[in-house]
């Protein structure tokens, strides 16, 4: 007979709420949200309604299996281990430990001082937390960088920043400057804001040639095998066929797509007309046969019955907004399942890449094809067609079809009359 502890919904209710009373970002709370989803849906398949550790160690194991089978990312493993501490520490203790894990050896260790110090810096400047867990290794580096020369926090003054910056951070943050420059803005900030001996500010501290990181589109035919892989025969089928579908007819960003509601579909015109999450400006965008049938489809036969206002739904119940931490495993799989091949930095939002890159491609003005998109400056529109090599091939044609009979180039090379 198993043993029953603290209901398993209760738990997972009171984990979210934390987390939004921490004032975390709304994506991290679906994120969390989602997370406890999916504990919650294993143990009702074990007819389980109760937190025990037995509970926990199945479920663990079924992580590490779809881990190894590559179902799941490693990051989002590691975050449902993190949720599954996190609603244990609360099962066992009634509190729950936001602390991180010790199960590992943390790079950059420190203590006393320099741990409160840490604490404090990511608690000021950390609105999420995503970015806790990416400053988290480069904030204590400093910390860990000061104590190994037996500075204390507040002792730390420009001199020991500055070499930090030039002798450090070169050798062991190569691949990731721009967050270690990041993570030294906001130590010495706070360090100044509680009597350190920092004087400069490094709020403008930045890379002097930062890269623009050039993002992969898919081409025409990629995203035509992904949505053919897609069995519409099935609800869940037609769902995600309708959304890829939208996705790149209208070039909109993943949260856009994830957040649009039925109002704003105008079925007679065939056109949505939606407010930017990012911009918070409205957008309005044409959509072809394919895919307003495709969301008709999705809609009149498919969605559940709920009375969520986005488009978008869960197919488990209780129905809700699809949340943005599945989204990457969710189109990573149907990439596998139409064999499309697995790009560094390509993801669902690349599909807004490929709207744009296609538009121009076909002859549209990058000034009109901006605006499609949304954006505010031309100059957000570089990474989005640059992989367009026709149009980047126009910038290193030849003069062959071009004679030139004077001047410095022309045969001969006589001088410009």
């Amino acid at each position: 007979m198993r043993a029953v502890g603290p209901d398993l919904t209760l738990l997972t209710d009171e984990l979210v709420e934390e987390v939004r009373r921490r004032g975390m970002a709304a994506d991290t709370v679906e994120e969390y949200r989602c997370a406890c989803n999916g504990l919650l849906r294993f143990a009702a398949g074990r007819d389980e309604g109760s937190w025990t550790p037995g509970l926990a160690s199945e479920y663990l194991r079924l992580l590490d299996d779809r881990l190894g089978r590559g179902d799941i990312c490693p990051g989002y493993h590691r975050f449902q281990l993190r949720v599954v501490r996190l609603i244990a520490s609360l099962a066992e203790t009634g509190a729950i430990d936001f602390s991180p894990a010790r199960g590992r050896e943390e790079k950059y260790p420190v203590d006393g001082p320099a741990a409160s110090a840490v604490e404090g810096i990511l608690d000021a400047k950390c609105a999420s937390e995503g970015s806790r867990r990416d400053l988290g290794a480069p904030v204590r580096h400093l910390l860990w960088y000061a104590a190994g020369r037996g500075v204390a926090p507040l002792e730390i003054d420009d001199e020991l920043v500055m070499d930090f910056l030039v002798r450090e951070v070169p050798s062991t943050n190569a691949g990731s400057t721009g967050r270690a420059l990041r993570a030294v803005r906001y130590a010495t900030e706070w360090l100044r804001e509680h009597g350190g001996r920092v004087l400069r500010d490094y709020s403008m501290l930045t890379l002097r040639n930062e890269a623009r990181r050039i993002i992969p589109a898919f081409t025409e035919a990629e995203i035509r095998a992904v949505v053919d892989s897609i069995d519409a025969a099935t609800d869940q089928g037609k769902r995600d066929r309708a959304m890829v579908l939208v996705a790149y007819c209208t070039g909109l960003r993943a949260g856009d797509v994830l957040g649009l509601r039925l109002s704003e579909v105008d079925w007679r015109n065939q056109r949505l007309t939606t407010s930017q999450s990012k911009t918070h400006e409205p957008i309005t965008c044409e959509l072809n046969g394919e895919t307003m049938n495709a969301l008709a489809d999705y809609v009149l036969e498919a969605r559940p019955e709920s009375d969520a206002p986005e488009v978008f739904l869960t197919v488990h119940a209780p129905h809700r907004a699809m949340g943005r931490g599945h989204l990457g495993p969710w189109f990573d799989a149907l990439c596998e399942r139409a064999g499309v091949e697995k790009v560094p930095g390509r993801s669902f939002h690349s599909l807004r890449r490929s709207f744009e890159t296609v538009m121009v491609s076909r002859g549209v003005g990058i000034e009109v094809a901006s605006q499609m998109v949304g954006h505010r400056t031309i100059a957000e529109d570089k990474p989005y067609i640059t992989h367009d090599a026709a149009t980047a091939s126009l910038v290193a044609m030849g003069f062959g079809d071009c004679p030139i009979t004077a001047g410095a180039y022309a045969a001969g090379g006589g001088a410009a009359t």
